[in-house]
């Protein structure tokens, strides 16, 4: 019987660490890890855009600092997500932390 699951690859390459690649099969505490600190870190990047809109004095100032965040930010989220997790990963599992050999 097959199961219709659609899998979705991480932006692992935005790492830019020498043998990790979005195509690394990871462990399911790792990924667990990287969208719980994922969205942590959004959590906190609204609030804090939230906050600096509440003190813009401005009309133009306020529009500068909409709570959407830019996809810079998010993508500052995602990195700093992605790292943690992943030295978590290493400290849980030293000799594993890459299961993908490109040599």
């Amino acid at each position: 019987e097959m199961l219709n699951i659609h899998a979705a690859r991480l932006p692992l390459d935005e790492l830019h660490v020498k043998n990790l690649t979005s195509e690394e099969p990871l462990n399911v505490d790792c990924v667990m890890e990287l969208m719980q600190r994922w969205w942590w870190n959004c959590d906190r990047l609204l609030k804090d855009n939230a906050s600096r809109e509440m003190h813009a004095v401005g009309k133009d100032e306020r529009e500068k600092h909409n709570n959407r965040g830019t996809k810079e930010d998010y993508r500052r989220c995602f990195i700093e997500a992605a790292a943690w997790a992943m030295k978590s990963q290493r400290d849980r599992h030293p000799n594993r932390t890459v299961h993908i050999n490109n040599k």
